[in-house]
């Protein structure tokens, strides 16, 4: 359902009390992190800064003397040429300094970026890779990732940057505030008038952004999604086939201007409200030049007073506009920064529970007591009050229709989903205390959905233990018993050529090589439990039968779990596991699942009929 972008009812301001948490956080944990990063720029850039605060204080001054000395020497009073000249000269030199300082600033300010934008993008890389896998089955999390990831290496070097120009002007003003002030109390009232309306003005405009910011990430997210139906390769065939372009198209379409209404109605808000400050900043000037005119009438002030003060009130104009941005934009930041600990806070796969190592060798057995299981967002079971007992060695099928919970059995066994209910238990200890990289090293898995990494051979096969990367003859041994073998030497620049068609010089596979090649990552690891997810769906019959034949030697006293669709290959199993919506239907051998004339029979007959009919 689409929202209606009403700014008065949708965007509510923020509560004092979360704006001041707010800043808080900001200054107390996310600017620290910036000074621990890149602790010499952040003294140079500063230094820089505060060194060119008191350029436009000095010029001020100059100019003054400069005009009153030129206005002398025209009419012929006792001014030295050779004096204006100097001052000339200072004035150049003035401006070269000035112009190094920016130099030096806008240097050292790309490359502090740089090492902010590879700290924090790694940073995202590893917390993404360390949070439970039940994140990635709720919506709220792509918002989540999506609001954090969005722009935060720059942000961070944002808050320092308007803290500096802060800073700066604040220096820059205070000087020409003094000199103002001295010269007659009303100017410095002119310069109040103008910053307290400015600040005002900007932070409103950035606690709207922020609030429109949140309210369109699940649509920025559809956008993106949508375009990359309509340009990803994997989609393409179908969306030529089915002629779904023009709807795709028309979909993006009707997004992408909602979006783009709602942002230019925020911003033509906070564009009328800015005009209006300029206006009444641009009046105010003017009566202020006028009673400079007036001074100047009477005598109160040289040409040179009267350039120089109107100079310094425009740049005062401009520096306080400066100001109230920047201070604003620390404030936006700091609504950003909240997005930013929130994702950051969210906790890890592991915890200090976490402290006992997967059993070595498996001596007793893989215990499922009462498991139950229930994916985020669901009130159904996926799984639902699981017994089960496989003993080390042993080698187990899983069989059932779609959707009967396989898989997501499988992936509670290996540590990816914790049961909702009940327990999983390797010789006697609970999974939930294990470490999860203690049960990973013990287990290796092809997944029905595999990956097939647009990287080189050698990458493919190798991250299954990546430890062995240039282990050349593991790697040509375990693609050997997957019938990889093959595949490796056909490929133009061997265990280097790249795989995929996505990048340069790629060498594109069918279905059933990338899931040769998967099969071969897993066979990488001398790993306790071998688990196969419907690992040979895109081979086939001949390659099957092979696969099926090197797996049952290469996984000689290894304690195996296969699922799979085809029943035939589940014939030599020790155990046959049925299961049905959710739930552990039958159990026991081929033979003994025939007699029993349940659910295992029924489908086994059912697709011994397409081959013989």
């Amino acid at each position: 359902m689409h929202r209606t972008f009403v700014p008065n009812k949708e965007m509510k301001p923020l509560p004092l009390n979360k704006k001041i948490k707010a800043v808080a956080l900001l200054f107390s944990r996310f600017f620290p992190i910036i000074v621990r990063i890149i602790p010499l720029h952040l003294f140079i850039i500063t230094a820089l800064k505060i060194a060119s605060a008191f350029i436009p204080i000095v010029q001020i001054y100059l100019v003054k003397e400069t005009i009153d000395s030129i206005t002398a020497l025209f009419l012929h009073k006792s001014v030295s040429i050779t004096y204006c000249f100097q001052l000339l000269a200072l004035q150049a030199f003035l401006f070269f300094i000035d112009k190094l300082l920016q130099y030096g600033d806008q240097m050292c300010t790309m490359r502090a970026q740089q090492q902010l934008r590879y700290y924090f993008q790694l940073l995202l890389i590893e917390k993404t890779s360390q949070l439970p896998l039940h994140h990635f089955d709720n919506a709220e999390y792509y918002n989540k990732i999506e609001r954090t990831s969005f722009g935060m290496d720059m942000r961070g070097f944002t808050v320092f940057s308007s803290l500096m120009t802060i800073i700066r002007s604040a220096i820059t003003i205070t000087g020409m505030f003094y000199i103002l002030f001295s010269f007659h109390w009303v100017l410095a009232v002119a310069i109040m008038c103008m910053l307290i309306p400015n600040l005002w003005v900007n932070s409103k405009a950035g606690q709207l952004r922020y609030t429109q910011m949140l309210l369109q990430t699940e649509e920025q997210r559809q956008l993106q999604y949508i375009q990359q139906l309509l340009q990803g390769r994997d989609t393409a065939k179908e969306v030529r086939m089915f002629e779904s372009a023009p709807y795709l198209t028309q979909k993006w379409k009707g997004l992408f201007w909602k979006v783009t209404k709602e942002k230019i109605q925020l911003d033509s808000k906070n564009l009328r409200r800015s005009m209006l400050l300029e206006l009444a900043h641009t009046l105010l000037t003017i009566g202020v030049y006028a009673v400079l005119v007036w001074f100047g009438y009477i005598g109160s002030l040289t040409i040179g007073h009267y350039v120089s003060l109107s100079q310094a009130l425009t740049q005062m104009q401009a520096l306080i506009s400066g100001i109230g941005r920047s201070m604003a934009s620390i404030y936006e930041e700091s609504l950003f920064v909240t997005e930013v600990f929130g994702f950051l806070d969210m906790k890890l796969e592991t915890n200090e529970s976490q402290s006992e190592s997967f059993p070595f060798p498996l001596q007793h057995a893989i215990e499922l007591e009462h498991v139950s299981f229930t994916y985020n967002g669901q009130t159904e079971h996926a799984l639902h009050n699981i017994c089960l007992k496989i003993k080390p060695g042993e080698k187990v099928s899983i069989v059932g229709d779609n959707g009967a919970g396989k898989s997501t059995l499988v992936k509670c066994m290996l540590g990816l989903y914790m049961p909702t209910q009940g327990t999983i238990r390797f010789d006697g200890i609970d999974i939930r205390t294990i470490y999860p990289s203690s049960i990973r090293q013990n287990m290796a898995v092809v997944f029905q959905d595999f990956v097939g990494y647009n990287l080189t051979a050698r990458e493919n096969i190798a991250l299954g233990q990546f430890e062995y990367m240039h282990d050349d003859v593991r790697i040509q041994v375990a693609a050997a018993h997957a019938g990889a073998d093959d595949l490796l030497s056909r490929l133009p620049r061997g265990l280097d050529t790249n795989l995929g068609s996505i990048f340069n010089q790629g060498y594109e596979l069918s279905g059933g090589q990338w899931q040769k090649v998967a099969i071969s990552r897993a066979y990488m690891r001398d790993a306790q439990l071998v688990i196969l997810d419907e690992p040979t769906a895109s081979l086939d019959p001949i390659a099957e039968a092979e696969i099926y034949d090197n797996f049952a030697k290469l996984c000689e006293g290894k304690t195996t779990i296969m699922i799979s669709h085809r029943l035939s290959s589940c014939r030599h199993s020790d155990r046959i596991i049925v299961m049905r919506n959710g739930t552990l239907v039958e159990e026991g051998n081929h033979e003994q699942l025939m007699r029993l004339g349940g659910r295992y029979k029924e489908m086994f007959e059912l697709q011994a009929k397409r081959y013989m009919a």
